[in-house]
């Protein structure tokens, strides 16, 4: 009976891991070499009366048992772009707009790299059930939600060019900071 478990157990695994594909044509997953362009946003309208563009992220996990000890760990939670949620405003200044949400997107990065570490520091944890990850990832979440409020108001949502400059570098910084735990 102990081996039946074990091999539905590893089959599970292994079909969920297929399952989850970043081939996704909807979907670009953040990469510091792939940058955000106006194509990537599919719905394209004229005159926005709230605001120049809106981007949609998903932020996404399969952390099992098994691949809480895996080295593809990295590659389970995703930090993704959906291409046909995303508008902008093609009549106001599209660069701007697109920088803004690239800013968020890289944002999202930082807080899906500490997702990694902590996963990856707390792996044993984990395995024997002594943390929730779901309460993890909803504080991350949280934080990173707040962030995103003080990097839109801080910048007037990209448009102040030396906030924004400051942004980037830190967020860049940041990135950096965190590069062991980076899904590339």
């Amino acid at each position: 009976m102990k081996y039946y478990l074990l091999f539905f157990t590893i089959i599970y695994t292994f079909s969920s891991l297929a399952q989850k594909s970043n081939n996704d044509p909807n979907l670009v997953c953040w990469s510091q070499k792939r940058r955000l362009t106006i194509d990537d946003f599919q719905i394209k309208i004229a005159n926005s009366t709230n605001s120049f563009s809106s981007a949609q992220f998903s932020y996404d996990y399969k952390i099992s048992t098994f691949l809480s000890l895996s080295r593809d760990y990295k590659r389970q939670i995703t930090n993704c772009f959906i291409k046909n949620a995303s508008w902008i405003d093609t009549t106001h200044n599209s660069e701007i707009s697109v920088r803004y949400q690239q800013t968020l997107f890289d944002l999202s990065e930082i807080y899906i790299r500490q997702f990694r570490k902590f996963v990856y520091d707390n792996r044993k944890a984990l395995v024997l059930g002594k943390i929730k990850i779901d309460d993890i990832n909803a504080q991350i979440m949280n934080d990173l939600a707040k962030r995103k409020v003080e990097y839109g108001l801080d910048t007037s949502y990209g448009t102040i060019p030396d906030k924004q400059r400051n942004w980037e570098i830190k967020i860049f910084k940041e990135i950096e900071g965190l590069k062991e735990f980076s899904a590339e």
